[in-house]
Formats: structure tokens, C-alpha cells, sequence
């Protein structure tokens, strides 16, 4: 259990680590101005689905604000995005519409040279070798029919996060897996996917922080034409954003490729984690309510095809998908590997609350979060405390070997003296 002083000063730590993990203001504007220039390329005049009025709109974590960097020094931010078409020819089943994104992608000289292989779902463009180091994404871009409307519906829908209306807010998506691929010209038979209602679902968990976070975040100022960089989170973001990066260090140290390759995935963490928050206001508190609560919300179903009840997390706004689908697998990793990950991350929380002293609470998150990301958290920490020992405002607890403003009631505070940073010490 932390004292009231170095929990304080864990909570600053753990808010400046999320904010490091978060894409900075210029890797948001490059990838706002890459897929805006995407949207104006398919639905220009010359080109031949203006007709069909495709229109770019980001989604996914981008939206919700738990996107985090990558822990490789030259790797990807995932940008998911879907391509909305209002109409489309009669005759055109998915097939036809996703390839007809694609093939427009190709006769653009850059975004050919972009494109990877055509993707399940999506068509995804990799602006890896085109951008500077750290600012290297790529860009999946999911082709889907909308209803007439669509953005002024959920411009409504956003603006009251309380209305469970996540139905009307559906997307008909392409999908080459699904036997109707190339037959059904319908809509409504293909694949549906609920992108924009399961953000509304998100934030109302997020929101129920209270109040006094309603001006952190916009759900609505996301998915804007030209979206404001937003650099506040709310409590849940960041617990997504460190449990994300747990995940991502941890299993970058497993040696078997299988094993590493079946990590798990970003939809099950936001999802247990949403469930799991109970509104905690203070992020250590949301960290071990949701870490000691995760596993309650996983339902256990009995599913005729396997004779037998089987773990299940189910969508949010789609009850009937189950996200943990691939855990039963034959020789699957990925039920273990999720309760491996999650018991892990618990006793490696709990190693750095426990640590005293700076350098070994700096080397136990270095191992469980990265290091450039640590130290550049302490980096501003000092920074602040610089500052704060040239006011003459800094003090030392030296029961915990944390710094901070003074506590009332410990004596074990001890006032820092001021120093010149040029080897003296002089008395406040």
C-alpha cells in the first residue's frame, strides 16, 4: 500500500509515462493531412467513385485516444480508417467496392508505391520509408456503405454519450473471407462492424470519472474533417494506453515467433479494461481496479460446436461477436498468453510501487513499459523539480527516496537546500 505522499507522486509518474506513450501534436497533424489527402484523391471530380461520395474518417484507437507509440525506434502507429461511400452500383458486391478503392489507390503513382498486399478487411498504405523516424505509420483503410446522413447522425449520437443507440450507427463492411464476397450486391447482408458505436460505448465507460473530466476529451472533436491534437487524457485512456504498452514489451521479449505473434489483441484489452473501470479518478487506483477486475469480466458460454462452455468477451455493441473467437484455436497460444500477460503486469506494478528510490523505480518501469519512455517521464519530473527547488518549494522524503512539495504531518520530510548547478549548495 502507498502512503498518500509517494502515491501522489507514482500517479505523476504513471500520467507523464502515458502522456510519452501517447503520438505527439506532429504525428497527429501528418496523419490527419495523409488520410484527408487520401479522401480528396478518391473523391475528386476526376476521379470514378466521386459519384459514390467516398469519404475518409479516422477510427479505432485514434478516435478513442489510447493510440500509443510503437517500442521499436523506426516503427508503425496503426491509423485505421474507413472509406464511406453513400451509394454504389446496383450490381456491386464487395468485391466490386473494395476493389474498385484499390484499384483507384493503384493509379496514383505514390499510393501504389505505398500500398501493401491487399488486406482480409482493408487496404492499407505504409508511410514507414516516406516518414521521419517517429512519425512512420500505416494506414488501413476500410471501404463500407454508409446510410444517407450518416455523419450528421453521428455528430447527434456523440453529442450525448448516454443514448445506448448503437444500432443505427452500423456499417456495411468488405469482408473476401465471407462466402457472399463475390455474390451479395446487398448491403444489409454483408458483414456489419460498429466501429463509431463502440467509441460512443468507450467513452461513456471513460466518462464515468465524472464531471470534472467532461472538457478533457471530445469524441466529437476526433472525428472532425480537420481534428483538433487533443493531449489530455482521461483515466481510462491512459490505463489502455499502459496496458498496451506492457503487452507490447512484454511479449517483444518472448523468443518463441508463435507464441509472440499471438499477443493479445488491442480490442480485448480496451474492452475488459472499459468493463473493469469503475470511474477511478486517481490513475493507480484505475490501474489495479481494472488489473484486479479484468478477469470477472470475461463470461464463460457453452457453444454447441465445441461441446463445451468457452471463455468469451463478447462486443460491446454487437453481443453476438466474441473477440476472444481464436482462443480456441487448435494449438493456440492466446488464452494463455492473456493470463500470463495479465498476472505479469500485476507483479510488475506492484515490484515499482514497492521500489525506494528513484533509480530503482526508473529501472523496474524501464523493464515493464521501455526505457526511452521512463526517462523521458523522469526527464520532466526533474525538470519540475528544478524549477520547484529554485523556489525554494522542494522537499525530500527520504523514507521513500521520492521527491515532491511537502506533506503535512511527516516528519520524514526534510526541506531540499537550494542549489546554483555549479557545485554549491547555499541555505534557503
Amino acid at each position: 500500500m502507498l502512503i498518500d505522499s509517494k502515491k501522489n507522486q507514482f500517479e505523476d509518474l504513471l500520467k507523464k509515462l502515458s502522456t510519452n506513450l501517447s503520438i505527439t501534436r506532429s504525428q497527429h497533424e501528418a496523419a490527419v493531412q495523409s488520410y484527408k489527402a487520401v479522401g480528396k484523391y478518391l473523391s475528386s471530380e476526376s476521379s470514378p467513385l466521386s459519384e459514390y461520395e467516398p469519404y475518409i474518417k479516422p477510427q479505432g484507437s485514434f478516435i478513442i485516444g489510447t493510440t500509443i507509440q510503437s517500442i521499436e525506434e523506426d516503427g508503425d502507429i496503426d491509423l485505421d480508417v474507413v472509406c464511406e461511400f453513400k451509394r454504389k452500383k446496383i450490381t456491386w458486391t464487395q468485391y466490386h467496392l473494395k476493389n474498385a478503392v484499390g484499384d483507384h489507390l493503384k493509379a496514383h503513382g505514390t499510393y501504389e508505391r505505398l500500398l501493401d498486399e491487399e488486406g482480409r478487411r482493408c487496404w492499407t498504405l505504409s508511410y514507414r520509408e516516406e516518414g521521419v523516424t517517429n512519425q512512420r505509420y500505416h494506414m488501413d483503410i476500410l471501404p463500407a456503405i454508409v446510410a444517407n446522413g450518416y455523419s450528421l447522425l453521428l455528430e447527434s449520437s456523440f453529442k450525448n454519450l448516454m443514448d445506448e443507440d448503437y444500432e443505427k450507427l452500423q456499417l456495411s463492411i468488405t469482408d473476401k473471407e465471407k462466402s457472399n464476397y463475390y455474390m451479395s450486391t446487398f448491403p444489409e447482408e454483408w458483414l456489419q462492424s460498429n466501429p463509431y458505436g463502440y467509441a460512443k460505448w468507450f467513452m461513456k465507460r471513460a466518462f464515468l470519472v465524472g464531471n470534472q473530466f467532461n472538457n478533457l476529451y471530445s469524441l466529437n472533436e476526433s472525428v472532425k474533417p480537420t481534428p483538433d491534437y487533443q493531449e489530455e487524457r482521461l483515466p481510462l485512456q491512459r490505463v489502455v494506453q499502459l496496458l498496451k504498452r506492457h503487452r507490447d514489451v512484454y511479449f517483444s521479449k518472448e523468443q518463441n515467433d508463435e507464441i509472440r505473434k499471438q499477443k493479445p489483441i488491442s480490442c480485448i484489452i480496451t474492452t475488459l479494461a472499459a468493463r473493469a473501470y469503475r470511474g477511478e479518478s486517481n490513475l493507480i487506483d484505475a490501474m489495479w481496479g481494472v488489473i484486479n477486475r479484468m478477469r470477472d469480466e470475461i463470461e464463460f458460454r457453452y457453444i454447441p460446436e465445441y461441446g463445451m462452455e468457452i471463455e468469451w468477451i463478447s462486443n460491446p455493441v454487437n453481443v453476438l461477436e466474441n473477440f476472444a473467437d481464436r482462443w480456441n484455436d487448435q494449438n493456440s497460444y492466446r488464452r494463455d498468453n492473456f493470463y500470463r500477460w495479465l498476472d505479469q503486469l500485476s507483479i510488475d506494478l506492484n515490484d515499482a510501487e514497492n521500489k525506494t528510490g528513484l533509480q530503482n523505480i526508473s529501472e523496474s518501469l524501464s523493464a515493464s513499459f521501455g526505457r526511452k519512455p521512463v526517462q523521458a517521464a523522469f526527464g520532466q519530473i526533474a525538470d519540475h523539480m528544478r524549477d520547484l527547488t529554485n523556489s525554494g518549494n522542494n522537499n525530500i522524503d527520504r523514507n521513500n527516496g521520492l521527491v515532491g512539495l511537502a506533506t503535512a504531518g511527516l516528519t520524514s520530510i526534510n526541506p531540499i537546500k537550494k542549489h546554483d548547478f555549479y557545485g554549491t549548495n547555499e541555505e534557503e
